[in-house]
C-alpha cells in the first residue's frame, strides 16, 4: 500500500492561491473547512477564491458568515462587499465597505471599492469622492485613476475626465481602455480626429478588441469615411458575434453608404440577440422608412416606444415616418417631442428646420437649420480661431465666406454673398470666397469686390481649429438667416457672368442647330440615394419634352450614360443634342455660357437649375413633392426667373406636365 499524503495545510493553501492556483486553493480551503467548519479566516480565503472563480452568490454565502463569525476584521467586510456587488447588490455592497472603513479608516483599497460599489450604484458623485480620497492615500494608483475619470465622464465632466485619462495615459500608456474611454470624451465633444487617433492607440494595445473596433468605426462613419468604418465593424462582429451592438453599428455603417437591405439584416441580426435593444429598433424603423416599407417602419418604431418613450431619437425617427406618409401634422408632434426630450439631436433639428422653412416660418427654419453640420447634412464641418460673422461691419472688411454643401446648394447660397460682402467689407478685395474648384473663374467674373480661391481644407486628421487672416467667417448656408430673415427680403437677380467669349462660341454653335427653341434638360442629379430617388425619373420619362415639334432639345445632363441617351432619344423620337467639347461636369465656366444663351431650362432638382436661375435664364424645376427651399412660396424666391412643376406624382409625371405646358406655349417666365 502507497503512503497516504498529508492534508495541505492553511499555509500552503494560500501559497497556492498567491500563486495564480485558485482553483486548487479552493478545493484545499473546502477540505480544511470541513474538519473546522466556524473557521472565519478559512471562510474569507474560501469566499475570496469563489469570487474570482466567478461564483458571487457562494460567496456572498461564505463571506457573510466570515463576518458573522468575527465582525471585527475589516478585511472580511471589505471582501463581503466586493461579493455582493458581483452579485448585483451593490447598496448593500456600499455598507459592507464603508464598515470596513469605519474599522481601519482611509485605509486606500477600501476607499477604492467603495468608489467601485457607489458607480455600480449609478452613484457617480459619491464615488468620485472616494477614489479621489483613494488616491490621496495611495497617489499613482492606476485603476483609482482609471475610475475617477470613469466617473466624472458619466458625471458629465468631460474635460476633468479627459485630463485624468491622459494623466493615467501618461504614466501607464498601453492602457488599451483608457485610450478608448479617452476617445469616446473627444468623440462625444465632436473632436473626431483626435478620437480616432484615441481608438487607433487602444487597437494598437489590444488588437481586435470588439468595442475599439465599433468606437473607431462609428467615428468613421461621422468622419464620412465609409469604407473603412464598414471594414472596422465587419472586424468588430468577427470579434464579437454575439454582442448585439457589433450588429446594429455595423447597420449603421451600411446605412451610411446606401445599402439598405444589408443595413436591414444586421439590425435583425442585433435584435435577434437582443430583443429590446432600443437603438437596434429605432435604426431598423429609419431603415424601413428609407426604403419605403412605411407600416413597417411605424410598427417598428412603435415597439421601440413601448419599451423606451423617453427616446429622443425613436420620437425623431417616428417624425420622418410620418413626414414621409405626408402626415405633417404628427411628424411634427414627433420631432418636437424628440427635441423636447434632447434639445441636441441633430437630425431632428434638421428634418424640423426643413419643415418650417417649407411653411415659411425663415426664423425658426434658420434657426433648427444651424444644426446641419452636427446631423452631418453639411460637410466639412470646419473649425476656425476667428468668430462666425454675426452680421456687422468688419474693422479690416475681411470675412471668409466658405462652402459647405453640394454644387446647387453652393449657388443656390451665393445669390447672397455679394449682400454679405458689401455689409462686412469696406475694403475692396478685403473679404474671400472659398468655392468649389471649377467656379473659380466664374466667381471671381461675378464677385470682383471679393478675393475668390478654391477651397482649401485643413488635413483630415488636425484637431486644431484653423487661423485664417480674417476677421470672421461664414457658412455659406449661414448668411440666410442674416440676411433672408422673411420672403421681402429676397430679390431673385440674376448674380452670375458668364464668359462672353464662352457665351459667343454657345450661341454659334445653337445658331448651326435647326430653327426652333433651344430648350436645356437635365433629369438627374449625380447622387443618387434610396431618399433622393424619388425625386428623379428616368431619362426614357423625359422623352415627352424632346418629342414636342418646333423646338431643339440640349442635353445638360452632366455625366449622363450613353444608354440613358439611346432610351431617351428612342423613345422621344428626336435627337438630344450635345454641344461638342464641352465638359459638363468639370467646365462650368463653360456651362455657364451655354445656359444664358439658351431660351428654357426644364430640369429636375439638379444643379443645373442654380446655373439657370443664377443668370437669368427661363428654368422650370420639376419636381416630383414637397420642397423646403420654395420657402412657403409658390416659387423659388431665390431665383425670378424659375418656376417650379410640381407633380405628387413623382417627376416622370412633372417631366409630363412640362411638356403640355411647351405644347401650350405658355409664358417661360413664372
Amino acid at each position: 500500500m502507497g503512503t497516504r499524503q498529508a492534508p495541505m495545510t492553511a499555509e500552503q493553501a494560500v501559497r497556492l492561491h498567491q500563486a495564480g492556483d485558485v482553483a486548487g486553493a479552493a478545493a484545499a480551503y473546502r477540505i480544511l473547512l470541513n474538519a473546522d467548519p466556524r473557521n472565519a479566516q478559512l471562510l474569507n480565503l474560501l469566499g475570496v477564491a469563489r469570487l474570482q472563480m466567478g461564483d458571487a452568490a457562494e460567496a456572498v454565502k461564505l463571506l457573510s458568515d466570515a463576518v458573522r463569525r468575527q465582525p471585527s476584521v475589516a478585511d472580511f467586510h471589505d471582501n463581503l462587499g466586493s461579493a455582493l456587488r458581483g452579485a448585483g447588490n451593490p447598496a448593500p455592497a456600499v455598507e459592507a465597505h464603508r464598515k470596513a472603513l469605519g474599522l481601519r479608516p482611509d485605509h486606500a483599497p477600501y476607499l477604492f471599492n467603495l468608489g467601485n460599489a457607489l458607480a455600480a450604484m449609478g452613484a457617480h458623485r459619491q464615488a468620485a469622492d472616494a477614489y479621489q480620497r483613494s488616491l490621496t492615500v495611495r497617489p499613482g494608483h492606476a485603476g483609482a485613476m482609471f475610475n475617477l475619470a470613469n466617473s466624472q465622464r458619466a458625471l458629465g465632466d468631460v474635460a476633468a475626465a479627459e485630463a485624468g485619462y491622459r494623466a493615467l495615459l501618461a504614466r501607464q500608456p498601453d492602457h488599451a481602455q483608457a485610450w478608448n474611454n479617452l476617445g469616446a470624451v473627444l468623440a462625444s465633444r465632436g473632436e473626431l480626429p483626435a478620437a480616432e487617433d484615441a481608438y487607433r492607440q487602444s487597437l494598437s494595445v489590444r488588437p481586435g478588441h470588439a468595442e475599439a473596433l465599433s468606437n473607431l468605426g462609428n467615428v468613421l462613419v461621422g468622419r464620412g469615411q465609409l469604407a473603412e468604418a464598414l471594414e472596422c465593424h465587419r472586424a468588430a462582429v468577427a470579434a464579437a458575434p454575439d454582442s448585439p451592438d457589433t450588429h446594429i453599428f455595423m447597420g449603421v455603417a451600411l446605412q451610411e453608404l446606401d445599402r439598405l437591405e444589408e443595413a436591414i439584416a444586421a439590425y435583425r441580426e442585433g435584435l435577434h440577440l437582443d430583443p429590446a435593444n432600443v437603438r437596434g429598433l429605432s435604426n431598423l424603423g429609419a431603415a424601413y422608412e428609407l426604403s419605403g416599407r412605411l407600416p413597417e417602419a411605424e410598427t417598428v418604431l412603435s415597439q421601440a416606444l413601448a419599451l423606451d418613450a423617453g427616446s429622443a431619437a425613436v420620437w425623431g425617427n417616428l417624425g420622418l415616418c410620418r413626414l414621409a406618409q405626408g402626415d405633417r401634422g404628427r411628424a411634427r408632434q414627433a420631432l418636437d417631442r424628440a427635441l423636447d426630450i434632447d434639445p441636441e439631436l441633430p437630425r431632428a433639428r434638421v428634418a424640423r428646420a426643413l419643415m418650417r422653412l417649407q411653411e415659411g416660418d425663415l426664423p425658426g427654419g434658420w434657426a433648427d437649420y444651424e444644426w446641419r453640420f452636427a446631423a452631418g447634412e453639411a460637410l466639412p464641418d470646419r473649425r476656425f480661431a476667428i468668430p462666425q460673422w454675426r452680421g456687422e461691419g468688419l474693422p479690416r472688411g475681411k470675412l471668409l465666406i466658405w462652402r459647405e454643401q453640394g454644387l446647387g446648394d453652393e449657388l443656390m447660397f451665393a445669390s447672397l454673398y455679394r449682400e454679405a460682402i458689401a455689409r462686412a467689407s469696406g475694403t475692396a478685395g478685403a473679404a474671400v470666397i472659398e468655392c468649389d474648384p471649377r467656379l473659380v473663374a466664374l466667381f471671381t467674373r461675378s464677385f470682383p469686390e471679393a478675393t475668390v480661391r478654391a477651397q482649401s481644407l485643413p488635413s483630415r486628421n488636425s484637431p486644431a481649429p484653423e487661423h485664417p487672416d480674417m476677421d470672421a467667417h461664414m457658412p455659406a448656408a449661414g448668411l440666410a438667416a442674416l440676411l433672408r430673415p422673411s420672403l421681402d427680403c429676397f430679390t431673385g437677380k440674376p448674380f452670375l457672368v458668364p464668359d462672353k467669349r464662352r457665351r459667343g462660341r454657345a450661341r454659334d454653335w445653337l445658331d448651326g442647330l435647326p430653327v426652333g427653341l433651344k430648350v436645356g434638360i437635365c433629369w438627374r442629379s449625380r447622387l443618387i440615394t434610396t431618399r433622393r430617388q424619388a425625386s428623379y425619373a428616368a431619362a426614357k420619362d423625359w422623352a415627352p419634352i424632346l418629342a414636342q415639334p418646333g423646338m431643339q432639345v440640349i442635353n445638360l445632363q452632366y455625366g449622363a450614360e450613353a444608354a440613358e441617351i439611346a432610351a431617351l432619344q428612342g423613345a422621344g423620337g428626336r435627337t438630344l443634342h450635345h454641344m461638342p467639347d464641352l465638359d459638363l461636369m468639370d467646365d462650368l465656366d463653360g456651362l455657364a455660357g451655354l445656359i444664358a444663351e439658351l431660351d428654357l431650362v426644364i430640369t429636375a432638382p439638379t444643379a443645373v437649375g442654380e446655373f439657370a436661375g443664377a443668370v437669368g435664364t427661363p428654368v422650370w424645376r420639376v419636381v416630383g413633392g414637397s420642397d423646403w427651399s420654395t420657402l412657403g412660396a409658390a416659387m423659388r424666391p431665390w431665383f425670378a426667373s424659375m418656376r417650379v412643376v410640381r407633380q405628387a406624382g413623382g417627376t416622370a409625371q412633372g417631366a409630363a406636365e412640362a411638356a403640355r405646358m411647351l405644347c401650350g406655349n405658355l409664358p417661360l417666365h413664372g
